[in-house]
């Protein structure tokens, strides 16, 4: 036994600290700890026996397996030879601040207060497997390096925090099922991905292979996980992790390009999940089927995972606010099927995913306000389609751009913007300028607010509803507004306009829609069809020009008796024949379902025999399409 031994086997009874002196004296043999604290020392009278060691070279083993030590253990800057084994033991208190280790085993340990390695030096694995900690585990400050697993720690039961602020640590960090009753503090540490996952075991080689930093599956924390500032090189998976508080990457840096870089997937975040601030993601953030309370923030992060997602929550339930004002994605953006009981933002985002959908809305249930507006821009289809919000839907001074090159205006191109069974009561389009076709085929808008400078080159609005139209609709505007439909012969447009324009009182705009309508599928019939529309059109406009039908009754009528009293025809039955009058002849010719009794009574000849054929025929058209005009109008009514 050396000096240095000496002397801690002397403080050892009063728990008096020693501190090693020079290089000659600082090594301590791990059989001394040992035996120590396995009772070859009996504490002082009235003292409490305490293992107190800094500065200190422990060479040999330290082994405390399967033993009950109520000693505290402090080791502080201790440099240990080999690995520490406290596998299976019962522990007070065990402190190895500042220490350089090899490596430490403490499967299933139970230790009734901290398990400390803040400062610690680790060039190996950290294995607590089974762990029982009162205390927390403070690995503050530690730098750990591992080829494989850092810290292996599945099914883990913390009392207070693991705290691991500021930590450097190279390689996976394993606390699948575990239960933390404090905090998870990561603020500002580094962790980097395993260099050599092959050196990994089989229950965690899928992550490994992921190039995982962190796997905490089925993790349960009763506090939250703090990792402000902090940088992971590798995928973070909290797979069905249960967390009672906030958990909060703000300002922190995921790296894990073309994967996952964050995976929440099926987790139960009661306070909230904080990606903003300058929070950065190189790979794939999920949070599908995920339920979060309180607040989902990704305001001014920044997301990158070109050509796949950037940002998964398909069938994710939010009970609070979705704040992604000022977002940059570079990916698609996707919370189909999703329900948000609060408002969502994304004023002000910039949403890029060229030839593909930027942003996908499907399905969603809004109980609240989605607002794509202030700013908001978007290369890429965005899609909103069978979705139902229950305010405000708001695309004002939008930008929205459906592919990549601005001349594609084809009907064809890639929609800008999908509305496609969309519910919602009110829909804000004002001012925004959309590059692409837009579809709102079957929406059910109550009030739609859009602005006609802004109209897209293609709209298809077949089956689309609204109440009213602001800015009121202008006869005018809203036929240009319709005519950019490619399906612009479809009935329901024009009749949807027509009734909106009713309800205004304007039935002369709303008549004007309708003939509109008629001649765009005069203009795509065949050509008998063709041929009778427009027929129809100048004589009676479709039936929504009443005084056109008369105007043509009056011209007929005047050139009809001018003819036959300059040359009136000679009687059938001279006997017989009443007085002849040109008016009543040409009206007996006109209508055919009337009989004055003047058209059978004389006979024309020659010239003006032809004209009262003429008459005739012109009488019947005129009754044919004014039957047909009043048979729509019932309809209609």
């Amino acid at each position: 036994m050396n000096t240095l031994e000496r002397r801690l086997w002397e403080a050892f009874p009063t728990g008096t600290p020693v501190t090693a002196g020079p290089d000659g004296e600082r090594e301590v043999s791990g059989e001394v700890l040992t035996r120590l604290l396995l009772g070859a020392q009996a504490p002082a009278p009235g003292a409490r026996a305490s293992l107190r060691l800094s500065g200190a070279r422990i060479t040999g083993e330290f082994s405390l397996r399967f033993a009950q030590v109520d000693a505290p253990i402090i080791l502080d800057d201790c440099e240990f030879e080999r690995m520490p084994v406290i596998n299976w033991a019962r522990l007070g208190f065990i402190s190895f601040a500042r220490c350089t280790l090899p490596g430490l085993h403490a499967s299933n340990v139970i230790v009734e207060g901290h398990l400390k390695l803040n400062g610690a030096r680790v060039d190996g694995e950290l294995r607590m497997p089974g762990a029982r900690i009162s205390g927390g585990l403070v690995l503050d400050r530690a730098r750990v390096r591992s080829a494989g697993i850092a810290l292996q720690a599945e099914r883990i039961t913390i009392g207070g925090d693991l705290a691991a602020g500021r930590a450097d640590i190279e390689g996976l960090i394993v606390v699948s099922q575990g239960r933390i009753s404090g905090d998870v503090d990561l603020d500002r540490a580094r962790c980097v991905a395993p260099s050599a996952p092959e050196r990994i075991d089989e229950p965690n080689a899928l992550l490994a292979a992921a190039r995982g930093v962190l796997g905490a599956d089925s993790l349960v924390v009763e506090g939250g996980v703090f990792a402000r500032g902090a940088m992971f090189d590798g995928e973070l998976r909290m797979w069905h992790a249960r967390i009672t508080g906030a958990v909060s990457f703000t300002d922190a840096t995921m790296t894990n390009p073309g994967r996952v870089a964050l995976r929440l997937d099926a987790a139960t975040l009661a306070g909230g999940l904080f990606l903003g601030g300058a929070f950065t993601a190189t790979g794939e953030i999920r949070a599908a089927h995920a339920e979060i309370s309180r607040t989902f923030t990704l305001r001014g992060a920044r997301l990158s995972n070109p050509g796949g997602a950037a940002l998964r929550a398909e069938w994710m339930t939010l009970q609070g606010t979705l704040d992604a004002r000022r977002i940059v994605a570079d990916g698609r953006v996707g919370l189909e099927d999703s329900v948000l009981n609060g408002p969502a933002s994304f004023n002000g985002a910039s949403l890029t995913n060229p030839g593909g959908v930027a942003l996908n809305l499907n399905g969603v249930v809004a109980s609240n306000t989605v607002n794509l507006c202030d700013g908001f821009s978007a290369v890429g289809q965005v899609q909103v389609s069978g979705s139902r919000i229950g305010s405000v839907l708001c695309l004002d001074t939008a930008t929205l751009t459906a592919s990549p090159d601005p001349a594609d205006v084809r009907p064809s191109a890639p929609f800008a913007l999908r509305l496609w069974r969309l519910q919602v009561p009110e829909l804000r389009m004002r001012t925004t300028a959309v590059t692409g076709p837009v579809d709102l085929r079957h929406a059910r808008v109550g009030l739609l607010r859009d602005d006609p400078a802004t109209w897209p080159e293609a709209l298809h609005l077949t089956g689309l509803t609204y109440e009213t139209l602001e800015p009121p609709a202008t006869e005018t505007d809203r036929r240009a507004w319709l005519a950019r439909d490619p399906a612009e012969a479809h009935r329901q447009p024009y009749e949807q306009l027509a009734s909106v324009l009713r309800a205004q009182g304007d039935d002369d705009a709303a008549r004007a829609v309708l003939l509109t309508r008629q001649r765009a599928r005069t203009r795509t019939a065949g050509w008998p069809a063709r041929v009778w529309g427009v027929l129809q059109d100048v004589t009676v406009g479709y039936g929504y020009r009443p005084l056109l039908a008369a105007l043509w009754l009056l011209v007929l009528l005047g050139a009809g008796t001018a003819a036959y009293s300059a040359h009136p025809p000679r009687a059938a039955k001279p006997d017989e024949a009443p007085a002849f009058h040109a008016v009543i002849y040409t009206l007996d010719l006109l209508l055919p379902l009337v009989d004055f009794g003047q058209q059978t009574a004389f006979l024309p000849a020659g010239a003006y025999q032809w004209l009262s054929y003429a008459l005739i025929a012109a009488g019947w058209i005129l009754a044919t399409t004014i039957a047909a005009a009043l048979t729509r109008s019932l309809r209609r009514t």
